[in-house]
């Protein structure tokens, strides 16, 4: 059977020997440890196919930033953040690339196992935990369909922007002016009574969107220029 390589990167000792007595324990795991801070990012990042796991109360800039670097320079870079309190370009972050996943430090270790593994397969993971924290309505408050208010067209400029994509980038995708994205926006946020940006991905990956091939969405933005 081969391993898969968990790479624990954190400067908080205690964590990271709880999380190696976890995991340990898995057949499929071989554990390991990297350095504290940005040189032991870099150093899990640089270690080939396994899974960097990292655990920041916050996640900083700092952070983010080396996350994007890495994955510019490595594709198949695969990255685990467990935190407590997502910030919107960790979320943007997570939609825009496969293999980088988010969740909560109060999480159990059988959705750790199970996140990792997706992970290593080159999935995206969110936790339900941590689009809960990122805002939204509760799930009292929701409805059966929280999407069932918007349109197919709203519904695919959600999609986009739960990916991490702004709006001249959705623009470019849809084949529509930056403006007719920016009022579709606006639209999708009155209808979803949400705030900001941050929340309505947080909800589209809450309900599944951002799961749907890119493939589906790609196709059907081509489809008007082939006719």
């Amino acid at each position: 059977m081969k391993k898969i390589e968990i790479i624990l990167a954190d400067a908080d000792s205690l964590f990271t020997d709880a999380l190696r007595a976890a995991l340990s324990s898995v057949e499929d795991f071989s554990v390991s440890a990297a350095g504290a801070g940005a040189a032991g990012l870099r150093e899990a990042f640089g270690r080939g196919q396994g899974v960097a796991v990292i655990h920041r109360q916050t996640p900083d800039a700092e952070t983010v930033h080396i996350l994007r670097e890495g994955k510019r320079d490595r594709k198949d870079l695969r990255a685990l953040l467990i935190v407590n309190e997502p910030t919107a370009d960790l979320l943007s972050l997570a939609g825009e690339n496969a293999g980088i996943g988010v969740m909560s430090g109060s999480s159990t270790v059988e959705e750790l196992v199970s996140a990792l593994r997706s992970l290593a397969r080159g999935e995206r993971y969110v936790s339900k935990k941590v689009l809960a924290a990122a805002g939204g309505r509760s799930g009292a408050e929701r409805l059966s369909d929280p999407l069932g208010e918007i349109t197919p067209r709203e519904r695919e400029v959600l999609y986009w922007l739960a990916l991490g994509l702004t709006n001249k980038e959705i623009s470019k995708k849809m084949i529509l002016s930056e403006k007719t994205i920016k009022n579709h926006v606006s639209h999708i946020l009155k209808k979803l009574e949400l705030t900001d940006r941050t929340k309505a991905a947080a909800l589209a990956w809450r309900e599944g969107l951002p799961q749907i091939s890119e493939d589906f969405y790609s196709l059907s933005s081509a489809e008007p220029m082939l006719k």
